[in-house]
């Protein structure tokens, strides 16, 4: 059996904080859904070309997109908290590639509509703060990096 160590503030910081980038995947699929009519109209001036009925399906296509990628988010974000008290190497990384590629992608939300405006920046710089907090305390990175006991003494594999 594996004793389970606590993990350092920096770690609870950066679980915490990945609960709330958790809770705005949840609620951007929301706000698209509740703001079919901003994104008609918005679809509507970048594309003058298109019929009504043309706009209607891009509006389902944004919306439906939007909440299968955030949910997709949703749900890793919130396994990443969970299990990033275990200290296992690849929540770290998962954790860190997860959430440099969500600021990235942020940059298609910024670039496709100005719904986001707003809160595309707050949760970048959250996502950035979560990566510092895993890499740059010294106890965060022992806590990752350091050998996990089994209660026969012997070392556990750190994976």
């Amino acid at each position: 059996m594996i004793r389970e160590r606590p993990a350092p503030t920096p770690v609870q910081w950066a679980r915490a904080l990945l609960a709330v980038v958790a809770i705005s995947h949840l609620v951007v699929p929301v706000v698209m859904w509740l703001s079919r009519d901003t994104l008609r109209t918005q679809i509507a001036s970048q594309h003058p070309e298109f019929a009504a009925a043309e706009i209607d399906r891009s509006v389902d296509v944004a919306v439906v997109s939007g909440a299968v990628f955030h949910g997709v988010l949703l749900v890793l974000c919130a396994l990443l908290a969970w299990k990033l008290a275990t200290a296992r190497r690849w929540t770290r990384r998962l954790t860190t590639v997860s959430q440099l590629l969500s600021v990235v992608f942020s940059a298609f939300s910024w670039s496709s509509s100005p719904m986001f405006h707003a809160v595309v920046p707050v949760v970048g710089a959250v996502q950035l703060v979560i990566v510092a907090l895993l890499w740059a305390p010294p106890s965060a990175r022992e806590f990752f990096g350091g050998q996990r006991q089994k209660s026969s003494g012997s070392p556990a594999p750190n994976l």
